[in-house]
């Protein structure tokens, strides 16, 4: 259980790769695929680039919430904290970005025409199969962004192990 060791602003955190928490959150179809989303021309990190929906936890905030808040955010849709089931914490240390990130999974019957994408973070969404997935990740495919996080790899394991 990490402690909180003060206030930063992200851009900060990022380039004096400060520890931090963050929550990513997969998305799972009633087919079991995964939802990607590509991210904004505008982003500094990852333009153009699939990701998942992610992102930075509020100084008070908790970690299910920011995963509740990116959600709506970023692809339009809301969830009951029940519906977050987390995969784990994974610390990860990377250059630039040194988190723990808070991993959770949530499944939906929602359909990518029932999302709205919020247009400065994506500017598309699809949905993958975790065995394409898994490809695109063995092959180091530069059109995702995750592709060299190793707890990636991990959460992929644990979210089979959830089906």
């Amino acid at each position: 259980n990490e402690k909180k060791i003060g206030i930063e602003e992200r851009e900060i955190v990022h380039k004096r790769n400060l520890w931090h928490r963050e929550i990513a959150v997969w998305v799972m179809n009633e087919k079991n695929e995964l939802l990607l989303q590509r991210r904004s021309s505008r982003k500094k990190q990852g333009a153009n680039k699939f990701s998942i929906t992610a992102g930075h936890v509020g100084i008070n905030e908790k970690e299910i919430l920011a995963a509740k808040r990116e959600l709506h955010e970023e692809i339009g849709i809301n969830f009951d904290e029940a519906d977050l089931k987390l995969i784990d914490i994974y610390k990860n240390e990377q250059e630039n970005n040194n988190c723990f990130s808070y991993t959770y999974l949530v499944k939906t019957n929602k359909k990518i025409k029932d999302m709205k994408m919020q247009e400065e973070e994506v500017s598309e969404l699809k949905y993958i199969s975790i065995g394409e997935l898994e490809d695109k990740i063995r092959k180091m495919d530069e059109e995702i962004t995750f592709v060299k996080k190793p707890h990636i790899k991990l959460a992929l394991e644990k979210i089979k192990t959830m089906l």
